[in-house]
């Protein structure tokens, strides 16, 4: 597998989405709120009422739920071009299925009820907009389904690693801000098997796992892994 090749297809930005739908990228903008949040703010909780639509446009953050044992785990990394919250925009009187928290400093373009009604009036391409940024949360929350049902935990692993290196890219260290206990919460295993799966990476010079922190030193190597577990 060459290095330019992803184990892991990355999401359509939402820049891409807009061209798809024709609609006017300056348009949606100026209907958009720009939100900053600082490290570790939390942009919403999970049961909140859900009000708007977010398009990620600066920084990271995390999407943490909880489970039916009452604990709370991260699901999900979002980055630059993803969205969230979309459901908002659908039905009313909804809450926030998970808690979203900004990783870094982090800005989006907060799309509310009221301006998205207003400008569904003056650009019918929104819907469309609408329906490709809910199409694609529903492709990958099937992928997300398959690989939970079907691939091995250490498969899902360095899948998931994957998928956190290509957010992480531009990063002046290199390095993937989460722990060991996030890693094997996003990739559905437990915190004993992510530990002897990544410690054996490590010692491959696949990863260097830092405090709180890791980072990709063979992606090439990586992303083999990812397809051939």
């Amino acid at each position: 597998m060459g290095e330019t090749e992803f184990a892991v297809p990355p999401r359509p930005d939402w820049r891409a989405l807009i061209a798809g739908a024709g609609l006017d990228e300056r348009e949606l903008r100026a209907a958009c709120r720009r939100r900053r949040y600082a490290r570790g703010e939390t942009i919403f909780h999970e049961g909140d009422p859900a009000s708007a639509l977010h398009l990620l446009d600066v920084g990271h953050v995390e999407i943490r739920l909880t489970t039916l044992r009452g604990d709370v785990s991260i699901i999900d990394v979002l980055g630059p071009g993803d969205t969230f919250g979309e459901q908002a925009l659908i039905q009313d009187d909804l809450e926030r299925a998970a808690s979203v928290t900004a990783i870094g400093k982090v800005e989006t373009l907060s799309l509310d009820k009221v301006r998205f009604r207003a400008l569904q009036e003056s650009s019918p391409a929104v819907d469309h907009f609408l329906l490709l940024v809910i199409s694609n949360r529903l492709r990958d929350t099937t992928r997300q389904l398959l690989e939970a049902r079907f691939l091995p935990a250490e498969q899902r692993l360095y899948r998931c690693l994957d998928r956190l290196a290509a957010h992480f890219d531009d990063s002046p260290d290199g390095f993937i801000p989460l722990t060991q206990a996030d890693v094997a919460s996003m990739s559905g295993t437990t915190r004993s098997t992510a530990n002897r799966v990544l410690r054996q990476a490590e010692r491959h010079g696949v990863i260097d796992i830092g405090r709180s922190r890791i980072r990709v030193t063979d992606l090439a190597a990586l992303r083999r892994r990812a397809v051939e577990v």
